[in-house]
């Protein structure tokens, strides 16, 4: 792999307790049975409750992450905060969790890549180690994307769940993060952006233009995902999961068939019971695979995150 600056130590998601079931949305929209998770591949997406604050699922997500590298909140440098779902913007989320953390030394701010906001972490992450402005860095990302979905709007709600996800990046003898691929397209930032407030709404709500989004990222992401194989030096044969945005099981399936990889590459399909995470869909997936075994510590996966703006990240990283 093509040397970075850093390497994952530690990987923590926040799942939240509420569900959406597939089938209960075909009963409000009057669809047929298995109809939603037919063209979405989701059978179940996660939604948050009350208490369920940003900074607490981060909360939640990192001391995991934290955990699992062996690293005090008190000695993080910096934190990454990527969220694209909220609505505060005037905070900064990322000093609320240092608070919360007890990572009183760190820097901190916010990420809004879209959906690909937690490769676009790993990426700064990796340069602020090699720029030596820090040594251990916290990246995470927290969605409550039912805050900003309109609940009459099936295009978006039978898509989009809440939770969080984080990663510890680590200065390390032999790193672990490849070069990131990564590109805007600005003219399609009106397919995935915020509506004008329905009356009596206290919020814009998301607008999605789910074929033309899914048309442009299933034409042009496949080049992407070997463009970062390529950056990094490696081949299809070198890597142990392939970890795309879990957006919909339909493109993730198109993606999978136009790319070919060996049949011994994991595909991280967490998509069907935690729905459309966002910017959290990426860790969440990669923990999937390490809780069941499907990959080991120390395997290579590439990432691929896209989404709104329009947005991509992908790069290969080595599992903790």
């Amino acid at each position: 792999m093509a040397r970075g600056a850093g390497r994952l130590t530690g990987i923590g998601v926040y799942r939240p307790g509420g569900l959406l079931t597939s089938a209960e949305l075909d009963t409000r929209f009057g669809h047929e049975d298995g109809y939603i998770e037919q063209i979405t591949g989701i059978r179940t997406r996660l939604k948050a409750d009350p208490d369920d604050t940003f900074v607490e699922m981060a909360a939640q997500a990192a001391d995991k992450a934290l955990a699992q590298a062996g690293v005090l909140a008190e000695d993080l440098d910096c934190v990454l905060f990527s969220s694209a779902s909220s609505v505060g913007q005037a905070s900064c989320r990322a000093a609320s969790l240092t608070h919360r953390i007890g990572a009183g030394r760190a820097g901190g701010f916010d990420v809004n890549g879209g959906c690909a906001g937690f490769g676009y972490g790993l990426a700064l992450a990796s340069g602020l180690i090699a720029a030596q402005h820090a040594r251990q860095i916290l990246v995470v990302a927290a969605e409550r994307l039912s805050d900003i979905t309109d609940p009459d709007d099936c295009a978006t709600v039978m898509v989009f769940g809440d939770a969080a996800g984080a990663a510890v990046v680590s200065a390390a003898e032999h790193p672990g993060i490849g070069p990131a691929v990564w590109g805007t397209h600005g003219p399609g930032e009106p397919w995935m952006t915020s509506a004008p407030p329905k009356p009596g709404a206290a919020r814009p709500y998301m607008h999605m233009d789910g074929t033309r989004v899914v048309r442009w990222f299933g034409s042009h992401m496949p080049q992407v995902a070997q463009e970062a194989l390529d950056a990094a030096g490696l081949t299809w044969d070198d890597i142990g999961a392939f970890v795309p945005h879990q957006c919909n099981g339909r493109l993730i399936d198109a993606m999978v068939r136009r790319l070919r990889p060996p049949e011994h590459v994991a595909i991280a399909r967490s998509i069907v019971t935690d729905g459309n995470t966002s910017s959290a869909s990426i860790p969440l997936a990669l923990e999937s695979l390490l809780a069941s075994a499907t990959v080991r510590p120390g395997d290579k996966a590439l990432l691929l995150g896209f989404g709104a703006g329009l947005t991509w990240c992908a790069q290969v990283v080595e599992l903790p």
